[in-house]
């Protein structure tokens, strides 16, 4: 690959993390402010009904991101302890066994989160209180499955030492 094109690479993948670090900190001070309401609401003897609903929502969308992002730098679990019990010969080749499995594992997600938003969308699926299209909280799923496959990319591209570093310990 050309240098400039490395370079191009990279900052894709910086634009995207960037991206992916804002909605989930977003999401996170979501929770926050939205639980602090709640609690408020609950002691002065009004509470919202829609606190509940969007915490969960929230959340949901937290998880999500969480297991997308948590490949970008090799920090998703992982079964090591197995991988040492096998033949050396597996064990040389396990970067691409953990590599084809969690890819094949997001593909899996990302197909059956875009087939679960289709069937929101169809049916016109709203929340109960706050009224939301069920697809935008669907959408984490094919949205999670896309981060995961580009960070576990950019994990062999710039961090495939610390991924072979893993099996072996």
């Amino acid at each position: 690959m050309v240098k400039d094109e490395k370079g191009k690479l990279k900052r894709f993948f910086q634009v995207i993390n960037n991206i992916t670090d804002t909605v989930a900190s977003l999401t996170a001070m979501t929770i926050f402010v939205v639980v602090i309401w709640q609690i408020f609401g609950r002691l002065i003897g009004k509470p919202a009904p829609w606190t509940e609903e969007l915490t969960r929502f929230a959340f949901i969308w937290l998880i999500y991101l969480g297991i997308g992002i948590g490949y970008r730098k090799v920090e998703s679990a992982r079964v090591t302890l197995l991988l040492k019990l096998l033949p050396k010969f597996i064990q040389k080749g396990s970067v691409w066994i953990y590599t084809l499995a969690s890819i094949g594992f997001f593909v899996f997600m990302l197909i059956y989160g875009v087939e679960l938003m289709s069937q929101q969308i169809n049916t016109s699926e709203k929340s109960s209180v706050l009224l939301l299209p069920m697809w935008i909280i669907g959408l984490c799923m094919p949205a999670s499955a896309i981060i995961g496959i580009l960070n576990i990319i950019q994990s062999l591209l710039y961090d495939r030492a610390l991924i072979q570093e893993e099996v072996k310990q």
